[in-house]
């Protein structure tokens, strides 16, 4: 426990000091004689097609008064967990007040099959209103699946692996209240929903026990259908410069989630999340040199959750945890996530930047005894940044990462990874 409070202690104290750096928001975005000289694929297919028109098939740019700005991107890509992805990803960033005022608001969604036959849709929001009086955090999800799981804490062998295949409905949704400056407070909704949930063998027969049927049984679950539903207490300090790409400020987050039976939960437990992100730029807003801070604990309080609502590496709001791992690859009680990125841009028009990361996770298991950092399990990379759209600086970001055990993998995603 000790050690646990003192890690807590470290993401609240690195936020705080990060934060003594920064004394202001960064200047209006839409001013466009400072993006005059910034390059973009936007503008890169603009040169060689000649007008929007011509290809809104592919890339579409909105500019209305209020810098809204779309990016659709179709394509095909890969991921360890998944394989083969074909799919459509839509970004959108703009603004609902004065940009000197107001922080700009990111929109994500995503819809793909896959070569595992997965089927996702997801959507993700941060919006910010006039004035950043509300802040409204979003996290939507219908999923058909089908992915490994090797039991519970970090000290599980690739020998573990079972095949699992489940159908998963999440809405997540809070509203916080400006307070004072960046301090933000208020309430929500979450909602986890897994049904069809079966462990199968090499030849899609399901075959019992199994680890989600054993643990689920254990505490009082059904092993093939389960709910929670219950409500959010929520606080945020936020001072980053832009929520798609920062370049400097810090996030701070805490969520309580109790969720209860009156609710329509299939059982009363509670959970505490904490995260703290924060960014240092050592250059300058043209030529940005990041050096990028995030930490997250994801802590059971009272009650078990599910199986499958445990905390697991790749399961994040927007799936980037453990980069080096494949998603599930690690799932417990409770978990502790730490990662540092070096982003350094390497062309003056801003098109080409490379990235420098290391992560580490822990994971518990109430059941067996297994505290957090017991096992620490690191994992580390390189990647590529290539910038889809200067304005909302939006990335294409491709990442190799490496972690224990000959664990591998290229990782894509549109934004920033954090």
């Amino acid at each position: 426990m000790t050690l646990k409070i003192l890690f807590l202690a470290l993401i609240l104290l690195t936020g705080n000091y990060i934060h003594a750096q920064e004394n202001s928001k960064s200047s209006n975005q839409s001013d466009s004689a400072f993006w005059a000289g910034q390059n973009d694929i936007k503008k890169i297919l603009k040169n060689i097609f000649g007008s929007k028109k011509s290809h809104l098939d592919t890339i579409k740019l909105i500019q209305t008064e209020r810098d809204l700005i779309i990016s659709l991107l179709p394509g095909i890509s890969y991921n360890p967990a998944n394989g083969l992805i074909f799919g459509m990803q839509l970004s959108a960033s703009f603004y609902n007040g004065p940009h000197k005022t107001t922080t700009n608001s990111s929109f994500n969604s995503s819809v793909s099959y896959t070569t595992k036959e997965q089927f996702r849709l997801s959507v993700q929001n941060n919006v910010f209103f006039k004035n950043d009086g509300w802040n409204f955090q979003g996290d939507w999800r219908l999923w058909n699946y089908v992915q490994e799981t090797y039991n519970l804490g970090s000290n599980t062998p690739d020998s573990n692996a079972e095949n699992m295949k489940f159908q998963f409905i999440r809405f997540n949704q809070n509203a916080l209240k400006k307070i004072k400056g960046r301090w933000f407070a208020g309430i929500g909704y979450s909602l986890e929903y897994y049904n069809k949930v079966t462990t199968i063998n090499d030849t899609g027969i399901a075959f019992y026990p199994n680890y989600n049927n054993s643990y689920n049984q254990l505490h009082g679950y059904d092993t093939t259908s389960y709910l929670s539903s219950g409500f959010v207490i929520t606080s945020a300090f936020d001072s980053r410069d832009n929520t798609i790409n920062p370049y400097k400020g810090v996030l701070l987050q805490s969520n309580y989630y109790n969720y209860n039976k009156f609710l329509g939960s299939s059982n009363n437990w509670q959970k505490l999340y904490l995260e703290s992100r924060s960014y240092i730029n050592l250059r300058n807003e043209r030529n940005p040199y990041i050096m990028a801070f995030w930490f997250m604990g994801d802590l059971a309080l009272s009650g078990k959750a599910p199986y499958m609502s445990l905390p697991s590496i790749g399961w994040d709001k927007y799936n980037s945890t453990g980069r080096g791992y494949t998603q599930g690859r690690f799932r417990g009680s409770s978990m502790l996530y730490a990662e540092f990125a070096n982003r350094i841009n390497l062309s003056k028009s801003g098109l080409f930047g490379i990235a420098v990361f290391a992560n580490f996770s822990t994971y518990s298991n109430a059941d067996t005894g297994e505290n957090l950092l017991d096992y620490i399990k690191p994992a580390g990379g390189v990647g590529l940044r290539v910038k889809f759209d200067s304005r909302s600086r939006t990335n294409l970001c491709i990442d190799y990462a490496i972690g224990e055990d000959g664990s591998s993998g290229i990782f894509f995603s549109m934004g920033e990874f954090f």
